[in-house]
């Protein structure tokens, strides 16, 4: 999707009133429903037989919603689905290797537990988790993508001691960080972040240079189930742990991948912009996809097939 065509898909929704980050929910998800045009395509896609095969480690790609996922799967050549306690698995092929797209659904739980089955069923040489998020910086723009050099949980927090009846002062915390496996250790141990695998990030940033239609930022990709509607706290956030975006899946994902010595990139399109009322625009999830669909190609090129 080029600059001026998504330009004036944003120009057109700007006249309609401002609604906060929470307001649109329910358009989130309606994809997702059943009977819905993507759940039918879902539905008529072969499903597997017999346990997943290939010669080589597949690559993985996450999205939580059909909206973040539709653009990658129609992608796919010869798809086949499973089904693992009610998580949808579609693998096939792109640019003739072998690529795994899963719907986490929506939320850390939801999202840390897909990853973990798909691991374990795939076996995948990597993982890119991708989809849309909510900004903390007054710069970014809906369709801009943050391409994750890090990830936190913005919830994993230690308040301050506060006495009943001072009030709930919740910037008055540390980070307290998610626990995953330290090889060196043996033992689990909280993270404060994640840091995404050099090789994903430096061909997704020479994907970004090379691509000047999409306008990309690299930043820290923050993870939690609430959804922030405070314009100080966001402020907050991003001042004090620099937090570009906010989105429920990605933190969770890398901690899973992090145990299992998967590498591991967050990409996340601006979808909504409180700080600047800019209201949720649903097509931005395929400048996600299409981002990530030129980020494989180019790992399957210059690192997998070297």
């Amino acid at each position: 999707m080029t600059k001026k065509f998504f330009a004036l898909i944003i120009a057109a929704l700007f006249f309609v009133a401002t609604p906060a980050q929470a307001e649109n929910f329910s358009d989130h998800s309606a994809a997702n429903l059943p009977g819905s045009p993507v759940e039918k395509f879902y539905a008529s896609l072969p499903k597997a037989k017999g346990d997943y095969k290939s010669r080589q480690r597949p690559i993985m790609i996450q999205g939580a919603m059909n909206t973040e996922t539709e653009v990658l799967i129609r992608a796919l050549k010869n798809p086949v689905t499973y089904r693992e306690l009610n998580y949808l698995f579609v693998a096939g092929t792109y640019k003739n290797y072998p690529v795994v797209i899963v719907r986490t659904e929506q939320g850390v739980a939801n999202a840390a537990a897909a990853t973990a089955l798909a691991i374990k069923k795939f076996n995948p040489i990597a993982v890119i988790n991708q989809g849309t998020s909510g900004g903390h910086d007054s710069s970014l723009k809906v369709g801009d993508i943050v391409i994750g050099e890090r990830s936190i949980d913005s919830s994993a927090i230690k308040t301050d001691y506060a006495p009943a009846g001072a009030g709930a002062q919740l910037t008055a915390q540390e980070m307290r960080g998610t626990y995953s496996y330290d090889k060196a250790k043996k033992i689990f141990v909280p993270y404060k972040e994640y840091s995404a695998d050099t090789t994903l990030f430096n061909i997704a940033f020479a994907v970004a240079n090379a691509h000047e239609e999409f306008n990309t930022v690299t930043g820290v990709i923050a993870t939690t189930n609430t959804w922030l509607n405070n314009i100080d706290y966001i402020n907050f956030l991003h001042e004090t742990y620099g937090s570009s975006c906010e989105e429920m899946e990605t933190n969770s994902a890398a901690q899973i991948c992090h145990t299992t010595g998967i590498p591991f990139i967050g990409i996340r399109v601006i979808s909504n912009n409180i700080l600047t009322a800019n209201p949720y625009v649903p097509e931005s999830a395929i400048v996600a996809q299409d981002f990530v669909l030129l980020v494989v190609e180019k790992y399957i090129r210059d690192v997998l097939k070297k």
